[in-house]
């Protein structure tokens, strides 16, 4: 999954059996197509972002919409940011709150391993074992709020699999986690100057990219698995798709060979009150 091959996800209103575009050219359709909606995000998901502690729900909304574009769903930005802010900010405000913590301790890291470099001392062996443990805790957020958004999943399933996930779609968070430290190193030595664009710059970029890379990976493992299993119909298949007998639809899929179950469906405590019970369930 990832930015250039085939996600296999389409959008509505195309005709059947039409061929997929490449995902790379898909990619930046997209993205030109919403250039302008893009500012405008940022801008509602700045002043969301601006108490700080609402960082996580402002962020699951974020991701909810730019969801919308990469599934090529008609959606009111506002309201829709809204919505999801609402709706989904309990799991998410506790994401929230240990993203804080960890930008502190990753603020804490490299100080810290700056203050040794300066002093001329080699870094030792815990440095690039505390960073590569900080990093997955990073790309772990790129499969984190997706689910919470897309998923009926108890928060701690989520954890689980975002963790399995890191090590599954390598090729997918890679090319956003590079995106993401360019951008972060840019604001570290250029932050006075670009300070002025935050209002309308990186973020909702920033989560675009991470929605089109890396969500395709949740619907492999998890979303597109429930459906065949228990044989509802999965709307984020496209009718046409649905329609076309002649191809076989999710051949290339992970449903038949269960090799991890990512769901927690056959986890009889992972239902919750007044949910499916059935961990990949997509709910919107």
């Amino acid at each position: 999954m990832g930015l250039f091959y085939n996600n296999n996800v389409a959008g509505s209103g195309v005709a059947k059996k039409r061929p997929k575009k490449n995902p790379f050219v898909r990619f930046w359709g997209l993205f030109f197509d919403k250039f302008w909606v893009f500012f405008k995000l940022n801008l509602i998901y700045f002043l969301f972002c601006l108490p700080v502690v609402t960082f996580g729900p402002a962020t699951a909304a974020l991701t909810a919409v730019t969801r919308n574009f990469c599934l090529e769903r008609p959606q009111f930005v506002w309201h829709e940011f809204v919505t999801q802010f609402k709706k989904n900010f309990k799991q998410s405000f506790i994401i929230g709150i240990l993203d804080i913590v960890l930008a502190a301790v990753i603020y804490i890291t490299f100080n810290l391993m700056f203050r040794d470099l300066a002093a001329g001392l080699s870094l030792n062996w815990t440095y690039f074992v505390s960073l590569s443990i900080l990093a997955v805790l990073v790309m772990m957020n790129f499969y984190i709020f997706p689910q919470i958004v897309a998923l009926d999943m108890r928060l701690g399933s989520i954890v689980r699999n975002s963790l399995i996930l890191v090590f599954i779609n390598i090729g997918g968070e890679l090319i956003t986690f590079v995106v993401f430290v360019g951008f972060v190193t840019l604001f570290f030595f250029f932050g006075l100057m670009l300070m002025f664009f935050l209002p309308i710059i990186p973020g909702a970029w920033l989560v675009f990219l991470s929605v089109f890379t890396c969500y395709p990976a949740i619907q492999k493992h998890i979303i597109n698995p429930f459906y065949e299993n228990s044989g509802e119909r999965n709307p984020e298949i496209p009718d046409w798709e649905l329609d076309d007998e002649d191809e076989a639809v999710f051949e290339d899929q992970g449903g038949k060979e269960e090799p991890i179950d990512l769901s927690g469906e056959r986890d009889s405590k992972a239902g919750r009150s007044g949910k499916s019970g059935k961990g990949g369930r997509v709910i919107r």
